[in-house]
This record gives C-alpha cells, structure tokens and sequence, in this order.
C-alpha cells in the first residue's frame, strides 16, 4: 500500500485534507471522488520517510503551532486542522492528518503521537501527563520552550563551524586552481633544474600533472570520500566536526550535559516518574554516551539513590553529584536540575567565546603556513637559477 496526503474540495467548495492508504493514486482519486471531494491534489509520502524522527526545528514549529492555538481557546481538532494547513513539509501534514483521525476515533493526543516514530518520545510522555492533570497548553509551552532553547544552542554551534568552513572551502578552491593552472608554467621554467629542484617544488609539480593528466583518479576519490562523509554525518551527525575546532570537544560535553539537565528538569517539574524521566532523557544523547551513562537508571531501577547513581558514572562532575545530592535531600530535584542548567549555560557561554576568540587566528596562521610553502615551493628554484648567471 501506498500513503498520500491530500487536500481537495466538497460539493460545497470547503477545502478538506486528509491521509489515505492505496494501491496507487488512480485508486486513492477514485475513492475520494465517491466520498464527494474534487480538485483533489496528491502527494506521495515515502514509508521511509515516515519512519524517521523529526528534527528540532519541525518538532519546534509543531509545538509552536499546537501551543499558539491551544492557548487561544481553539479546540484540539481545530488546532491540528490549522496546523495542517500551516505545514510546508507534506510528510508531517500527513502525520497530522493521522493524528486528527485517531483522536475522531478516541485516542488521546499522547496515545496518537506515541503511534509514530516521528514523534520524539520526551513529547508524547509529557502530553500524557499533562492530559491526566489537565494541564495540556502550560506543559506544551514548557516543551516549546526546552526545543526553542535547543534551537537557539544548535544554531550557536553552526555558526561557530560556519566562518573555518567558508574559509577553508575558499582556500582549497584557490589552490586547487594555483595548482593546475600555476604550477605547469613554472615547471616549464624549471625543467632544466632536473634533481636539483626543491624537493616541495618536485611534490607540487607531480600534484599538478597527476590533476590535469589522471582526472579520474580523483574524481573517484572525490566521490568515496564524499560516501565517506555522508556516512560518518549518518552516524555521528555534524558535530563530530566541531572536534576539529579548538575547544570543540569541550563545548559538545557541556551542550550535552546542559540538554541532560533541562531535559530533567521540565520531566520532573510536570510530574514524570524519575524512571522513566532518566530513560527519556538519555534519548536525547548520542548513541555512544547512552550506554555510558545508561548505569545510571539501572543503579536507580535496582533501588540506589540518585546520587549514589550517579557518582558511579564519570560523565558526571562531582559538582553535579553535590547538586543532586543537595535535591535529594530536600525533595526538590527539578530545581537542583535548573541551577545545573544554569551553571552549564555559563560554561558553554565561556567556551564560545573562547574558542570564537581563538579560531580565527589559528586559522589564519594554518593558511600563512600554506601560503608560505607555495611560494617557496615555487620561488626558490628561481633564487638558484639566478646564481648561476
């Protein structure tokens, strides 16, 4: 079977959208027609796509959405009409139409969300609380809020990667150039230096016939190492990159442990049981910290303390060990979770702005380097052929 999203209109001219399953479109056309909808547009939605989980910023402008008219009175079915009528992404559209429909056949919001993969796994455990205490629009703004936040920190790291990208982008561009086209004319200059040519001369030259004489080479080495990228980005993400910056490992730690920390601290503050909270909450980790720090709720499940949990796992400082232990005891963990929050924003504010400061110069004194090799490379055989006359 296949899925579409389709919009069309009745013998009344309202405009209608909805979800459907079937063989091929030709099929889904008919059985609308029969229902009474025309002018129907069709868009195909992949299976593969509806199995993969929503980004931030979709996640983000769904809640932005639901909240927005939730809290301007709008019934429940209304307001995920209007946010179907807001999505650009067709996909999600669909998704939304899926859910209107389980909640026209008696699901809850949450049991609807939690029907699809799409949906991170924090959303549908907090609507499910906030459907039980009947605080649905407060618990949707606290979770626009921690996704807006998210937002705002990915952003923060894309622009700290954005300047050394563009840069190095242009500088390889540029010597690609000087390369292929600079470097033959010197090498007739050259030619008869024969052994005595600079060694740094000899590797540029042989660069460049390789580049104009075997293109294909190259080329294919372009293409496995592009496989390659797109492989790690699959597996990794994009901020395996910031490990190459200065300071970079360092600033994902505290972005990690700053999205642990919030994350907690909404769970708790809207009444998630702390075991399931400590579950939902390493889903928001990569895959390799999730097993690292996964001793934590174990420890917890087989009735440790929180901080004797935690204390066993290095990933947490002993200052974050201090402050769950101080919740503990006075029976307020959301609020030991904020200031840890708090305290880790400060350090991730320190670290970008340390290595803001420190990117450009080392950068540019990695370019003066290259810069400096070439002109050697390509001048002092020059030098020599002037000594001898």
């Amino acid at each position: 079977m296949r899925h579409y999203y389709w919009e069309g209109i009745d013998t009344n001219g309202a405009q209608h959208e909805g979800a459907l399953e079937s063989q091929n479109q030709a099929e889904a056309k008919e059985s609308l027609l029969r229902e009474g909808f025309f002018r129907v547009r069709f868009w195909k939605i992949e299976s593969s796509r509806l199995h993969r989980v929503l980004n931030n910023n979709e996640v983000t402008e769904f809640l932005l959405q639901l909240h927005r008219l939730l809290k301007s009175g709008v019934e429940l079915d209304d307001a995920l009409g209007f946010a179907v009528h807001e999505q650009k992404d067709p996909v999600l559209s669909f998704l939304l139409c899926r859910i209107r429909e389980d909640l026209r056949n008696g699901l809850s919001l949450s049991s609807a969300l939690q029907r699809y993969r799409a949906f991170p796994k924090l959303v549908g455990k907090m609507i499910e609380v906030a459907e039980s205490s009947g605080r649905l629009p407060e618990v949707l703004g606290m979770l626009l809020e921690f996704y807006q936040f998210q937002q705002s920190i990915i952003r923060e790291q894309i622009r700290l990667l954005n300047y050394p990208l563009v840069v190095f982008s242009i500088f390889i561009v540029l010597s690609l150039g000087s390369v292929i086209f600079m470097v033959p004319m010197f090498k007739r200059m050259y030619a008869g230096l024969g052994d005595e040519l600079f060694w740094l001369t000899r590797m540029l030259v042989n660069l460049s016939d390789s580049l104009r004489f075997h293109p294909e080479s190259w080329i294919l080495g372009t293409i496995l190492s592009g496989i390659l990228v797109v492989f790690i980005y699959r597996t990794l993400g994009w901020f395996w990159l910031l490990n190459l910056i200065p300071g970079g490992k360092r600033l994902q730690e505290s972005v990690r442990m700053l999205f642990y920390s919030r994350g907690m601290e909404i769970m708790l503050s809207t009444g998630v049981h702390l075991q399931e909270a400590l579950a939902l909450a390493e889903e928001m980790l990569p895959k390799l910290l999730r097993k690292r720090i996964a001793p934590v709720r174990e420890a917890v499940d087989s009735g440790k303390s929180l901080r004797d949990a935690y204390s066993m796992v290095p990933f947490f400082s002993p200052m974050f060990v201090k402050m769950i232990a101080l919740g503990e005891s006075s029976g307020h963990l959301p609020s030991s979770y904020a200031r840890i929050g708090m305290q880790n924003q400060e350090s991730l504010k320190k670290i970008m702005a340390w290595a803001n400061t420190l990117i450009e110069p080392v950068l540019m004194i990695l370019i003066a380097f290259a810069v400096l090799g070439f002109l050697l490379s390509m001048y002092l055989p020059l030098f020599k052929m002037a000594e001898r006359f």
